[in-house]
C-alpha cells in the first residue's frame, strides 16, 4: 500500500483549498500558494492509498487556521475536522524526538516529521531543511516547490 506523509504547509493548503479554493490567496498561511497548486497536490496525493500527518502537524495546522477572521477560522476548523477523519496520525514520542540528532537543527515537528518519513513511501514538503535531511537519509521526499516551479517558471 503506497503512503504519503504531509508537511504543515502542505496540510495548511489542503485545508484552505478544501474549504474554499479563493481563501487560498487571502489566508495569511496560504497566500504564497496559488489555486493551481492546490489542484496539483491533490493530484499527487491521488496517487497513494494512505495520506498521515503527524500529530505535531496536525496541532500547528489547527493554531494557523485560525489566524483569520472568526467565521472563517470556524469554516477552516470544520473542514479540518472532516479532512482528518480521512488521514492517519502518527505519534511520535517526545523520548525519539528528543534523542534524535536532528532535533537541535530542525525542532519538534520536524523531527517528529523525519521519524516518520521512514515508514511510509512518500514525504511531501516545502521546507527546504526538512526536504534535504529526508533526503539525505535516503527517504523518498518531494519538494513541492520543485513541482510547482515546473508551470510557475516555465
Amino acid at each position: 500500500m503506497a503512503s504519503a506523509l504531509i508537511d504543515t504547509n502542505l496540510f495548511l493548503l489542503l485545508v484552505v483549498g478544501a474549504t474554499d479554493k479563493k481563501y487560498i490567496a487571502i489566508h495569511k498561511r496560504t497566500r504564497t500558494f496559488t489555486e493551481r497548486d492546490f489542484d496539483e497536490l491533490l493530484s499527487l496525493l491521488d496517487n497513494f492509498d494512505a495520506l498521515w500527518i503527524t500529530a505535531h502537524c496536525l496541532a500547528e495546522v489547527s493554531n494557523l487556521l485560525k489566524q483569520t477572521n472568526r467565521n472563517q477560522a470556524r469554516e477552516l476548523l470544520t473542514t479540518l475536522s472532516v479532512i482528518s477523519r480521512e488521514l492517519r496520525e502518527s505519534h511520535i514520542t517526545k523520548a525519539d524526538i528528543f534523542s534524535s540528532r536532528n532535533y537541535l537543527k530542525l525542532g519538534v515537528a520536524d523531527t517528529g516529521f523525519v521519524q516518520k518519513s521512514k515508514r511510509v513511501s512518500c514525504s511531501f514538503t516545502t521546507d527546504h531543511d526538512l526536504y534535504q535531511t529526508i533526503s539525505n537519509l535516503g527517504g523518498k521526499v518531494i519538494n513541492f516547490n520543485h513541482v510547482r516551479a515546473r508551470y510557475l517558471y516555465p
